[in-house]
């Protein structure tokens, strides 16, 4: 199919018409999935409603899991969810989606491009929440390709950003907090890239910058990053290409331009850095908050919080792949067992850097947990096979979380042998 942006702005012009006219002293009611990318764009369309006069009320759930009850409200918006009796759904089937555009479903617009691309459309001031869009797409996974850049949605939203002169782009070796944090801990903390045998230990990613020649303490104070000369850095990334799950190191990197480099937020895959550990602890609302209001919530306690548990994470990530012996792959299919994940945050946490650099993509993955008398996961990003494996999984009493952009089923421990075995069937084309 070939790319309609006539017909994308179409379609944005009539959500967006339809949202300017309800929003003065309305009601809206925002339901969301519990990612990263759909609370970026809950936050975004909560400031644009508020800004227009509106009241907003937002929920976070898991998939298409139960909601309970709906609050009273004159307006209803679902992201990345099919929202029954929405008036406007995005990043869903029925919806606003990258596909009815002709762009790539999953890696050329994420929920916060499109919320931002109606936000551009009926905001005084669209420019405010373009590093939340651009956070939510790296959050996606947008940036899985090998240059690491943005594409389709998401690419128009960097051009109007770029354009606002609120973001700043540069193709740079890119580490955790680097400008902020020791060399070292910087390349121990990183995870995006991951670097075998150096990720999670510091005394390790110390070893290897001394191995450059690289003088790690200068004037009394430990070298970070952006301390380095051009000839530190290719000698540093040469030496971490060697145990790095990506073949390019230097890559796209956005910045926030209208803060100063004494903030903590002003690097946009740090800001990203600082929220992913509060999804896996399940903790939207909080992300969402300082979202909203950004001002008040890149400050120093996030930042010292952010590196704790992601050395928690760290941790049971290098656990999880040393326990590859008892992957089972066959073809397509691959089951984890006892991995010491305990929930479906971890695992989809995981998931999505593994899928960055692993050969799983293209495979349905099996996951059995801790957590509770539902105790597998199946995910699958091959969509031909995405209807007969949900009506399979709910023959044995699955329940489904997500669709986009990977299949996510809840079935007990036990059915998930029976599922794993017609999904084996349905692969080969065994009735």
């Amino acid at each position: 199919m070939s790319i309609s942006n006539s017909s994308l702005e179409s379609e944005i012009d009539k959500a967006a018409s339809k949202l300017a006219e309800k929003a003065t002293n309305r009601r809206f009611f925002i339901e969301s999935v519990k990612t990263l990318d759909g609370i970026a764009a809950s936050s975004i369309l909560y400031r644009t409603f508020v800004e227009l006069g509106g009241k907003v009320i937002v929920r976070f759930t898991q998939g298409d899991s139960g909601s309970g009850s709906v609050p009273e409200s004159d307006y209803r918006i679902a992201i990345g969810k099919s929202g029954q009796n929405a008036d406007l759904i995005i990043g869903y089937e029925g919806g606003i989606t990258p596909s009815n555009f002709g762009y790539e479903e999953l890696f050329e617009g994420s929920l916060s491009s499109m919320a931002q691309l109606i936000r551009d459309k009926i905001s005084k001031a669209p420019e405010e929440t373009y590093f939340i869009a651009i956070t939510g797409s790296l959050s996606a996974m947008q940036d899985v390709q090998e240059d690491r850049k943005l594409k389709g949605i998401n690419q128009m939203i960097i051009e109007r950003a770029l354009k606002s002169r609120r973001i700043q782009e540069e193709t740079r070796l890119e580490l955790p907090f680097g400008d902020i944090v020791p060399l070292r801990d910087s390349i121990s903390m990183s995870y995006d890239p991951y670097f075998k045998g150096i990720t999670g230990s510091p005394a390790v990613a110390s070893s290897v910058v001394a191995s450059t020649g690289i003088q790690q303490i200068k004037e009394g104070r430990f070298v970070t990053l952006k301390d380095l000369k051009e000839d530190e850095l290719d000698a540093l990334e040469k030496v971490l290409l060697r145990y790095s799950s990506s073949r390019l190191l230097r890559r796209t990197s956005y910045k926030r331009a209208d803060v100063d480099d004494s903030s903590y937020d002003y690097n946009l895959r740090d800001v990203l850095f600082m929220l992913e550990p509060l999804v896996v602890k399940n903790e939207s609302m909080r992300i969402f908050k300082i979202l909203s209001d950004p001002a008040k919530g890149f400050g120093s306690e996030l930042f010292y919080e952010s590196l704790e548990e992601t050395e928690k994470l760290i941790t049971l990530f290098n656990s999880l792949l040393n326990v590859r012996d008892r992957f089972t792959d066959e073809g397509i299919i691959r089951r984890i067992v006892g991995t010491g994940i305990s929930d479906l945050q971890q695992l989809l946490f995981f998931y999505k850097l593994v899928y960055k650099w692993d050969d799983t993509r293209g495979k349905v993955l099996i996951a059995e947990t801790n957590e509770g008398p539902e105790e597998a996961f199946v995910l699958l990003d091959r969509s031909e096979l995405r209807e007969s494996i949900v009506s399979s999984a709910k023959k044995h009493g699955g329940r489904v979380i997500r669709l986009r952009p990977f299949l996510i089923i809840y079935v007990n421990v036990i059915k998930a042998g029976l599922l794993y075995e017609e999904i084996r069937r349905m692969i080969a084309g065994v009735p």
